[in-house]
């Protein structure tokens, strides 16, 4: 800690403070606590209350729907470097997943068998695979990414932070908008809503709906026709919100989402070692970007239904809430591992299926509502129940065989948790927090057999695991600008069974994971909130982390197991700052610095031989990330037909990390540092047209979406697909 206090210091020091004019704080894109019209943003999805980013004592960044439309992405990609520790990308096996990083932590596998280590919300309602979360961003009210354990004012523990989607309710207003986009390889989008009145007062509606669609940009030298990377996908969704009175009301959405998308394609880079090149005699690595030699080229297919149900009632100095939730999830996945003509390592087929319900009741205290002592004590009273049943089938093409293998997992969950913050003076804030859950997972699978016919998963095992963990801490606010607090936080994740075990005297369960995290943090506001200055300490200590690793089964096909690592920890430092020299202008900066090992990891091989894994490096997890964000908005004259302009640029800085989950690591999956420049320029007037142009990556710096060396079998990498330009149209009315 005396390294990371040393490092934090000169971060500080070395963080630009230019002599500032006076200044009305201004929105902008980059600009993490004030919204498009300058006000704070508030945080609620993870609070006991409505109150500023600023006021939060808990590391938290939180993007309004203005600053995910000045991202220029259409995923969680987006988000990947402008959060502080914050990594995501695309399982290059199944592009539907992403691969979230978050302090280290990382969540990654499509295996139904692995609880999600950090969570994906979408209106508060936990999506329990990792599968199909990478949730679409048009129409989201705001983005809040939560770093450190979140286990006293979420439904469903998260170990090491979440990510929490909010979508925007009906206004009840008649208005709506249309987006209309155009890029790079024909990438073409279009996005509609519109709000309308159906009870004046009383019932409002809404309804949107979302196209996007790009060339494939991989190009096939082994398959004419057979091109890869592109896109093809679309939702739609409908909304009401019920307002009968002004202590209730209820907000149910349904939408539908459909991927069509191709395969993502990649390039075989194998090494002499790998079985490929002794069998096939594949053994050059291909460097030409954006290429693939895959002769699988069947297109995966994902339909998800979501309905979610939020209804809140004021109630005699109380509110109760309720989030109810439910999801109907449906894919087909093929993929070429190999990237070659052979049938190497081919998953020819693998369905996956679940259909979740969940319920969380939320009793919290009104502000001034007679039991909230003044306004002194906020608190919270909830319990949490979900269940889920998913079913996924795996069918692989080994060297010219062709073997399947299937899993069935049933979960519930209950789980009692509260919450209290107590200001003990007008300065002096204390918090703190407790939850019992209690997981059972009955797990139904069958071993690889030959042929393409699913078997029936008839070995069955169960599982059931308790755990109770707290959170405690204390703000000190010095004024109404300026505030340290202190954090300490216990995470959960509840344990489960190898998904696919090479046989039955190879199954076996693996044990819940754990987490303490120590964090400290200033939030602070200088020069007339010219200047923001955040800062974030942080330990996390893990025990039985669990470690997603590939390995050969039954017949060599290839699965995810997951291991202990008996203990592990993640530290670093993360700053955010905002400056707003004059009206206009703003520069966001965010710089994050991570140090992440192992202490004690004891594993086995393939072939059953104990191997101490201790220095294995964490996926994902660059040491360094620095994200530069300037943007600059003005008045033009009369009669241009526009009466706003806005520019900006974001710069990012990203350390070497490691990609690949071979054990011992490989370098197939090593990404070396690199730097991106991405432009934009909006032109607004107030009748609601707007018109914009971006580039993306503009200096073409190539790095990879992902990379694997699974079991020395194959190596394969995927490219990210480099610059992009293109051009938005927006109307409103």
């Amino acid at each position: 800690m005396t390294r990371i206090a040393k490092l934090c210091l000169g971060a500080a020091i070395m963080l630009p403070v230019p002599v500032f004019a006076q200044a009305e704080p201004q929105a902008a894109a980059a600009d993490a606590t004030v919204d498009e019209a300058g006000s704070d943003i508030v945080v609620t999805g993870s609070r006991l209350r409505q109150e500023s980013v600023q006021e939060t004592p808990v590391a938290v960044a939180v993007l309004s729907s203005a600053q995910v439309e000045a991202l220029n992405g259409s995923n969680l990609i987006a988000l990947s470097g402008n959060v502080p520790n914050l990594t995501v990308s695309t399982l290059g096996t199944a592009p539907a997943n992403p691969v979230i990083s978050l302090r280290g932590f990382l969540t990654q596998a499509a295996d139904i068998s692995i609880e999600p280590g950090v969570p994906v919300y979408i209106d508060g309602v936990y999506q329990p695979i990792i599968s199909g979360s990478m949730s679409d961003l048009f129409d989201v009210d705001r983005i809040e990414v939560l770093r450190g354990p979140q286990g006293t004012t979420l439904g469903k523990n998260a170990s090491a932070g979440a990510v929490l989607v909010t979508r925007s309710r009906p206004t009840g207003e008649f208005d709506g908008r249309l987006n209309v986009e155009y890029g790079s390889y024909n990438l073409f989008q279009a996005q509609g809503l519109i709000n309308f009145p159906i009870a004046e007062g009383v019932l409002a509606g809404k309804v949107y709906a979302n196209f996007r669609r790009r060339d494939d940009w991989v190009k096939n030298l082994a398959v004419p026709g057979g091109d890869m990377g592109g896109e093809k996908r679309g939702s739609v969704r409908a909304a009401l919100l019920f307002t009968p009175s002004a202590d209730f009301t209820y907000y149910l959405t349904a939408d539908y989402i459909w991927d069509r998308s191709s395969q993502m394609g990649g390039r075989p880079v194998p090494l002499p070692r790998d079985r490929i090149c002794a069998v096939y005699g594949e053994c050059t690595q291909d460097f030409r970007l954006g290429t693939t030699r895959s002769g699988n080229t069947i297109k995966p297919r994902v339909d998800d239904i979501n309905i979610t149900g939020v209804g809140d009632w004021k109630l005699g100095g109380v509110k109760i809430s309720s989030i109810t939730g439910y999801r109907n999830f449906d894919e087909f996945n093929a993929n070429d591992f190999d990237k070659t003509p052979f049938p190497a390592l081919e998953l020819y087929r693998a369905d996956t299926t679940l259909e979740m319900f969940s319920q969380e009741v939320r009793i919290t205290s009104e502000e001034m509502g007679g039991l909230d002592l003044d306004g002194r004590l906020a608190w919270l009273l909830a319990g949490y129940y979900s269940h889920s049943d998913a079913y996924q089938n795996n069918g692989q093409n080994v060297f010219g065989n062709q073997l399947m293998v299937a899993q069935r997992s049933v979960r519930d969950t209950f789980a009692l948790f509260g919450r209290l913050d107590f200001d003990l003076t007008d300065k002096l804030t204390v918090s703190g927090g407790i939850r019992h859950s209690w997981d059972k997972t009955v797990h139904y699978f069958a071993p690889a057999i030959p042929g393409t016919t699913p078997p029936d998963p008839i070995n069955r095992e169960q599982g059931k695991w308790e755990n109770t963990s707290i959170e405690a801490g204390a703000q000190y606010k010095f004024d109404s600008t300026k505030m340290l607090y202190l954090r300490y936080a216990e995470g959960y994740r509840g344990g489960g069974f190898l998904g696919t075990p090479a046989s039955v005297a190879a199954a076996r369960s693996y044990r819940p994971e754990t987490s303490r995290s120590y964090e400290v943090g200033l939030k602070s506001e200088w020069l007339d909130r010219a200047f923001q200055f955040n800062l974030t300490l942080f330990r996390t200590e893990f025990t039985d982390l669990q470690k997603q690793v590939a390995r050969t089964g039954a017949g060599g096909t290839l699965v995810q197991v997951i291991d202990n690592a008996a203990d592990a920890v993640t530290q670093g430092v993360e700053i955010e700052a905002v400056l707003r020299p004059i009206n206009g202008f703003n520069v966001s900066i965010s710089a994050s610095y991570l140090d992440a090992y192992y202490k004690d990891y004891l594993s086995q091989d393939a072939a059953g031989n104990s191997i101490d894994l201790s220095g294995l490096p964490f996926q994902f997890a660059p040491k360094y990330v620095v994200s530069v964000n300037p943007t600059y908005e003005w008045h033009l004259s009369e009669g241009l037909g526009f009466e706003k302009a806005r520019i900006g640029a974001r710069l990012r800085f990203t350390d070497e990390y490691e990609i690949s989950s071979a054990v011992p690591p490989s370098p197939v999956g090593h990404q070396p540092s690199f730097a991106t420049v991405d432009l934009s320029a909006d032109l607004i007037n107030a009748r609601g047209i707007s018109f914009g142009v971006y580039a993306n990556n503009l200096l073409d710096q190539r790095f990879l979406a992902y990379g694997n060396e699974p079991s020395n079998l194959i190596a394969f990498q995927i490219d990210d697909i480099g610059r992009t330009f293109g051009a938005k149209l927006s109307f409103r009315f």
